[in-house]
């Protein structure tokens, strides 16, 4: 009698199987939800890390544009206005911010020559007033635009070398691609300059070579005036 099944028993043995399987299933699936909002919240966290980066480091460029523009001393500022009259009468007033820039790598605005214009107009160095050197520098700066269009050379990097080394330049790099090159303006200073170097202690070219070029011009000229503009 005693190994005899209550049918009513088995029922219930059952019925609790079903119940504890249904518990397992649900603490099974509550893991899974567990496990799936911890990895959403990694994976925000992620793209939160990346979006605060991305905010530094647009923040960064725009100080550092911030910085660009406000690296023009203030006396160099003060000839803006001087700057963009002589510019615009000789038709390259989009020039306004190269020459200046020009201006801040010549003088940074101090001394009467201040575009170091002289010589261009076949002076002695430091011979011009303020004014006039500044409208010698546009109608030199225009005479490169002339030029380099001749030429068929449509780089102001060229331009802004050839401010310092002299129309030369633009007749040799019309040979040599059409564009400024770093390392086209070093083989032409050796060249003139019969591989002769001075010191020049401007950060870039300490950076550069521990601070040399060569005897003729600047030939680390356009880099240094970008860095103004």
């Amino acid at each position: 009698m005693n190994n005899i099944k209550n049918p009513d028993q088995d029922a219930q043995s059952r019925a609790e199987e079903r119940r504890q399987a249904e518990r397992r299933k649900r603490r099974a699936r509550m893991r899974e939800e567990r496990a799936r909002a911890i990895r959403r919240q990694r994976i925000l966290a992620v793209f939160a890390a990346f979006a605060v980066i991305l905010l530094i480091a647009g923040g960064t460029l725009l100080k550092q544009k911030a910085w660009a523009q406000s690296s023009l001393s203030e006396k160099v500022l003060d000839y803006r206005d001087t700057v963009k009259k002589y510019a615009k009468k000789e038709k390259i007033e989009k020039y306004t911010d190269v020459l200046l820039a020009i201006m801040m790598a010549e003088s940074k605005g101090e001394g009467s020559d201040v575009m170091q214009s002289s010589e261009s107009k076949g002076l002695e160095r430091n011979s011009l007033e303020p004014e006039e050197s500044i409208e010698q520098a546009c109608i030199y700066f225009a005479a490169l635009i002339e030029i380099a269009k001749n030429l068929d050379i449509k780089d102001d990097k060229a331009l802004i070398q050839s401010y310092n080394f002299g129309p030369g330049y633009l007749n040799y790099i019309a040979k040599h691609g059409k564009k400024h090159k770093e390392s086209l303006a070093i083989e032409y200073a050796k060249e003139h300059s019969g591989g002769e170097k001075v010191r020049y202690m401007h950060i870039y070219a300490i950076k550069k070579n521990g601070g040399w070029i060569y005897k003729f011009g600047n030939m680390f000229y356009e880099a240094i005036v970008e860095e103004y503009m």
